[in-house]
């Protein structure tokens, strides 16, 4: 049970005027949805944060992101040493192909810089200037490693058509089979450990780079089939799974587009139906509607209208939003802000809600 201050109802006075008797205030009153007990009257996430209380970003989603850099870090310097073995061998030996496989490499460490300054902004607080939050950054961050495999896609188009025009495949020694061997075991560690990481902090970010390093172990595949073709003289191995793995690649990165921009154009995370259930499972509630979701699945935000007894008290009335606030938080966790607008349930109310849609409390 939540308890009601004396100073928050004298700021609740100084808003809204001395409570009316019956509910006709209720009909403009907005209660947002935070267990801050005695701060009910903050509509504002950044003064939320500011007077310590948990506002949109909390210890929780702050130590999730350091999770996600943690893996980025260590990716990263997996991703360089990669790159290093693979360019210091290719220009040694000559092997146009694994010195081109070297700077799809790079690409992956880049990727993996922008996802780390993705990361720093995202932890950034609430300001006056986004009082939602800055989580958004990390979803930016993972639309941007799209373009990369995009480019990749084109090298490895480019290098499968000059092999088209020059079908003489090299031939290299042993080593180079060793080199791409241990160099693949790694890219293969970095995305079973990555994707596993991504799955368990719900990151799109962590998600999309490892979908990244996949078509880097894609790409070194096509240099060992070209190694196998030379070995066997076979011209148009290395061009033939070439052409797959272009597609494979291009694929995953539409895949990553889909994702991302669902994020940020606000796409419905939740169905209104199952959220207007819930809502309905508080006694009091006669009917909910007007349910509106959006956010990544770890930082959703969720807002709707729930329709009270008219004669209901404004206090009581306040109660009850904190109790379907609650209800909500304990079927989806990762419901980051819920707004729940108070309405009385009159006539004209509920015709607008027939009008809309939404449900009405049986009996």
């Amino acid at each position: 049970m939540t308890t009601i201050t004396a100073a928050a109802i004298q700021r609740c006075r100084l808003k809204n005027g001395p409570p009316a008797a019956g509910f006709q205030r209720l009909a403009t009153t907005r209660v947002l949805g935070t267990s801050l007990g005695g701060r009910h009257c903050m509509t504002n996430p950044v003064q939320r944060h500011r007077e310590g209380g948990q506002g949109l970003v909390n210890s929780s989603g702050n130590e999730r992101l350091v999770r996600i850099a943690r893996v980025l870090w260590a990716i990263l310097a997996l991703n360089l040493v990669v790159a290093l073995v693979k360019l210091v061998y290719g220009y040694r030996s000559g092997a146009i192909a694994i010195v081109a496989d070297g700077i799809h490499s790079l690409l992956d460490a880049s990727s993996n810089v922008i996802g780390l300054v993705g990361i720093v902004a995202a932890r950034r607080p609430p300001d006056a200037d986004h009082p939602y939050g800055h989580r958004k950054y990390e979803t930016f961050a993972a639309l941007a490693i799209a373009p990369m495999m995009f480019f990749a896609c084109r090298e490895i188009a480019v290098v499968a058509f000059e092999r088209l025009r020059s079908p003489h495949p090299p031939h290299l020694s042993p080593a180079a089979f060793f080199v791409m061997g241990v160099t693949l075991a790694i890219n293969l560690v970095v995305v079973r450990v990555e994707r596993a990481a991504g799955q368990r902090l719900n990151s799109e970010l962590l998600l999309a780079d490892a979908a990244h390093t996949r078509s880097d172990v894609f790409a070194s595949l096509l240099v060992v089939a070209s190694l196998v073709a030379g070995r066997y003289r076979i011209a148009w191995a290395d061009v033939a799974a070439a052409v797959v793995i272009l597609a494979l690649i291009f694929r995953a990165g539409i895949g990553i587009l889909r994702g991302t921009l669902s994020t940020l154009s606000d796409e419905r995370r939740l169905e209104p139906s199952l959220i207007e259930a819930v809502a309905l499972e508080e006694p009091s509630v006669l009917e909910a509607h007007n349910v509106r979701s959006r956010g990544p699945s770890d930082d959703i935000h969720l807002d709707l209208h729930i329709l009270l007894d008219p004669a209901m008290r404004l206090a009581e009335a306040h109660q009850v939003s904190h109790r379907v606030e609650r209800r909500l938080r304990e079927r989806w966790p990762g419901l980051t802000d819920v707004v729940v607008h108070v309405e009385p349930a009159l006539e004209s109310e509920r015709a607008r809600t027939r009008e809309g849609g939404g449900l009405k409390a049986e009996g």
